[in-house]
């Protein structure tokens, strides 16, 4: 039937051809501005679709979000991005609190700069008190989260010197001078630059060879690619990290604390490790699941 009206409608335009050779002009451009409508329509129907999708995705991932923290009596701060289609869930995602480790990421990242832009060598002495050059303590303080580097790395960088760049950034809540604070909003932020700019490839692929894996990694299905940082100090733990699934990318940070001591402590792990890193994997797995 749809045929049959397709040879109608060419017949009528043909024969309306024969008695008026402006009329075909008009007609085609009728037929174009027809089709553009479709195609417009067409496109926004697609775009509205997209957007109904990355909704249910974000909102599917805020439930799994909503669902662990309304479980646990300590506060965590979350901040998940699946990074193919944009969906974001969290928690507390700005709260600044101490972020033991994790301030070896921007340390890390600023030698790194400078290395490339010629202004510090890679094999000159970094300061730590056991003999390692600079390119050395920028992988140990992210591949083994190695203190000495971390505090040599602080003072290379010049400590709360480095705090306007940051803001400059974007990153808000991060700061390196004492004592050294951050948010899941920016730790995600950096994560997310650090996976897509090539010129930060050799820090990505440092926390991809992370050694320290007793949180998300534990939670993960066995031999998941993560590139990832974590950080403990009195009271807090975290871990935060780019976890490949198999539907793509998720960015995933995990602050946690205040804790009650004797926790946290990875360099001595007991009970109170044990209850907060698990959480953190748990989490970790949730959000697995989730996307995957």
């Amino acid at each position: 039937m749809k045929r049959a009206a397709v040879a109608l409608i060419v017949a009528a335009l043909t024969t309306t051809a024969c008695s008026d050779g402006a009329a075909p002009a008009a007609v085609e451009s009728s037929a174009v501005s027809s089709a553009s409508a479709s195609t417009a329509s067409t496109s926004s129907t697609s775009t509205s679709t997209t957007v109904v999708d990355v909704d249910a995705r974000s909102a599917e991932l805020q439930a799994v979000v909503d669902d662990f923290v309304g479980a646990e009596a300590v506060p965590f701060s979350v901040v998940v991005v699946e990074l193919s289609t944009g969906a974001r869930a969290e928690h507390l995602a700005d709260r600044q609190l101490p972020s033991a480790s994790l301030y070896k990421l921007f340390v890390a990242r600023e030698l790194l700069r400078r290395i490339a832009a010629g202004t510090l060598s890679r094999d000159q002495a970094a300061g730590d008190g056991k003999g390692r050059t600079v390119g050395e303590c920028v992988r140990d303080m992210i591949v083994v989260s190695d203190n000495s580097c971390g505090v040599a790395g602080l003072q290379i960088v010049g400590r709360g010197a480095l705090d306007r760049r940051l803001r400059a950034d974007g990153y808000e809540s991060t700061t390196l001078a004492p004592p050294q604070r951050t948010s899941a909003e920016d730790v995600t932020r950096f994560l997310t630059e650090a996976r897509e700019d090539a010129s930060e490839r050799e820090l990505y692929d440092l926390l991809r060879t992370q050694q320290v894996n007793d949180r998300l990694p534990r939670g993960l299905p066995l031999g998941t690619p993560i590139a990832h940082k974590t950080g403990d100090i009195r009271h807090y733990a975290h871990d935060a990290g780019v976890i490949t699934t198999p539907s793509g990318d998720v960015v995933l940070s995990v602050l946690s604390g205040p804790w009650a001591l004797p926790c946290c402590d990875a360099d001595h792990p007991g009970p109170s490790e044990a209850i907060a890193f698990g959480a953190i994997a748990r989490l970790g797995r949730a959000v697995y699941d989730a996307i995957a």
